[in-house]
């Protein structure tokens, strides 16, 4: 069950003992963490990473790595719900996330497999189709790049595709390799004096802002002025308040993939963030292999609630290969021995938590990205870190994260 990404990477070899005490202490060293550590020791910040694990051995080594806009949704359906002003704000967090991660990957020279040739969503059924146009009509309207693809110009974009009546290309999405980029980025947050501790599981935290204990399983305790929360399903157990209990929710997610195709196979497949049945399944192509996520909501229950990921729902596995033969023809007979899960969090509006815990002074959260942690994170760490360090103004979209936004 250990996702293809995990197994093909290099372990984080700038880990450190727990120190005594810290500035800040970070409860997760994924994405979110690492991010929020590398833009507070760059502000001079003494900060510390615990990881119950390794850094990035959770949702942001589970993901299928990519980088993605919109929150998952067609663009006409984020106007619906934010209204044309926030969702405005949203695409524009997005667009600088992915731009302030590609930045931070060329600094840092990370071989993490970035490709930014945009994204492609496939529509499945006329309807689909139909609300792609009217996506494009508004991403015109306000002068974002894109490109509609009709079905009969798909054979020229996606040739190994089969059953799909258009498509919408984005750019500004991309495909990554996580965990080599999440450890590209740990690396870079540890040289610049981040101390990041792996195997540290975080069981209790006690005391209030300025005299925080933080408390290990194994008794070693680490003592912080602030702690932030980057744990996205520990991290309900952890916040006092009770806030993070009653808002964030954990779901998982199911991937398959393939060995390295033959060429001519993989001929058929551009280097695209791919998604269809408005993103719901998700593929692209990684080092020659095929990766495909989705059908969750295929099952009973949609596997909402379930902490599981060394666990896997086997009527999903099914589900997807039934999907890749449906669309994939070059496909039908290709094994794909890779399966794995990743535990992602949720909110009920869908955007994730960042700022200040209501009730908790000195607790922060960054968590609950609704399975786009890698479209928010990065820089969603780093408007915390101002936040914390005192920098800057807020970025204008902060307050749609602010955790107090679910307060009793």
């Amino acid at each position: 069950m250990t996702s293809l990404w995990l197994h093909e990477s290099a372990p984080f070899a700038q880990a450190r003992p727990l120190p005594a005490r810290t500035d800040v202490a970070i409860v997760g060293g994924g994405i979110a963490g690492i991010a929020t550590a590398l833009h507070l020791a760059n502000a001079g910040l003494d900060v510390t990473v615990l990881e119950q694990r390794t850094v990035a051995s959770r949702a942001s080594g589970r993901n299928d790595g990519q980088l993605l806009l919109g929150l998952g949704e067609h663009y006409h359906r984020i106007h619906g719900q934010f209204g044309a002003v926030k969702a405005r704000v949203l695409w524009d967090f997005l667009k600088s996330n992915h731009a302030a991660l590609r930045a931070a990957i060329a600094e840092h020279g990370i071989d993490c497999g970035l490709h930014t040739d945009g994204g492609l969503r496939l529509a499945e059924t006329p309807h689909e189709w139909h609300e792609l146009q009217t996506a494009a009509a508004l991403l015109t309207e306000e002068r974002r790049p894109h490109r509609l693809v009709t079905a009969a110009e798909l054979a020229q974009w996606l040739p190994a595709g089969r059953g799909f009546h258009g498509a919408l290309h984005l750019l500004g999405e991309a495909i990554v390799q996580p965990v080599q980029m999440v450890r590209g980025l740990a690396t870079a947050a540890a040289r610049a004096g981040a101390s990041i501790v792996e195997g540290a599981d975080v069981v209790s935290l006690r005391g209030d802002a300025g005299a925080f204990t933080v408390a290990l399983r194994d008794g070693r305790s680490l003592d912080a002025a602030i702690v932030v929360h980057c744990t996205s399903t520990l991290a309900r157990e952890l916040d006092p308040s009770g806030l993070l209990a009653r808002t964030v929710f954990p779901f998982r997610g199911q991937i398959i993939a393939t060995e390295p195709l033959p060429a001519a196979v993989l001929a058929g497949f551009p280097p695209y963030a791919m998604s269809s049945n408005f993103c719901y399944e998700y593929f692209r192509v990684a080092d020659g292999r095929f990766v495909l996520g989705g059908k969750r909501w295929s099952v009973p229950g949609e596997q909402l609630g379930i902490l599981d990921d060394d666990g896997h729902h086997p009527q999903i596995t099914t589900n997807l290969l039934a999907w890749v033969h449906d669309h994939f023809p070059s496909l039908a007979a290709v094994p794909f021995p890779h399966l794995w899960t990743g535990i992602m969090a949720g909110t009920p509006d869908g955007l994730p938590l960042v700022g200040a815990l209501p009730g908790a002074p000195g607790q922060f959260a960054l968590c609950a990205f609704n399975g786009y942690g890698l479209s928010f994170a990065f820089l969603a760490g780093r408007c915390l870190a101002e936040v914390i360090s005192g920098e800057t103004a807020p970025h204008p979209a902060l307050p749609l994260f602010a955790p107090r936004r679910f307060a009793e």
